[in-house]
């Protein structure tokens, strides 16, 4: 069984780890492929495989399923493939950089005053 999460041009797929479950989902975007004219890019494709799966398993598979890489070092829309146990680690970046861009818009619209108010604001470690 096939299941499946969109967002906006990405799309993830999940599916068993197993040759013939793989071999479904080649046959799925080869139809979407030809009913739509779109060419999926396995240059931008990747699989991912849980902790437990078998390297025999996996070279199965990634035999199966062509030129797409494993995606375990790798992120997804900005965020790691994997989470691990240390969410404050890896989310700290991101809490940086989402801070840095909003800091950015609120300098260019606030006022002088305004400005004033965010430049106390700010933590100490700034």
């Amino acid at each position: 069984m096939v299941t499946h999460l969109f967002f906006a041009d990405n799309s993830l797929l999940f599916c068993k780890v197993s040759v013939y479950e793989c071999q479904q989902l080649i046959d799925i975007l080869q139809l979407y492929e030809a009913t739509f004219g779109q060419k999926v890019n396995t240059d931008k494709s990747s699989i991912f495989f849980s902790r437990n799966t078998p390297e025999e398993v996996k070279n199965k598979v990634m035999s199966t399923l062509g030129p797409m890489s494993d995606s375990r070092h790798s992120k997804y829309l900005g965020l790691p493939s994997i989470i691990g146990k240390s969410k404050t680690e890896v989310f700290t970046e991101i809490k940086e950089r989402v801070g840095k861009k909003l800091s950015g818009w609120k300098e260019k619209i606030l006022s002088i005053g305004g400005k004033e108010v965010l430049i106390k604001q700010l933590p100490k470690q700034f």
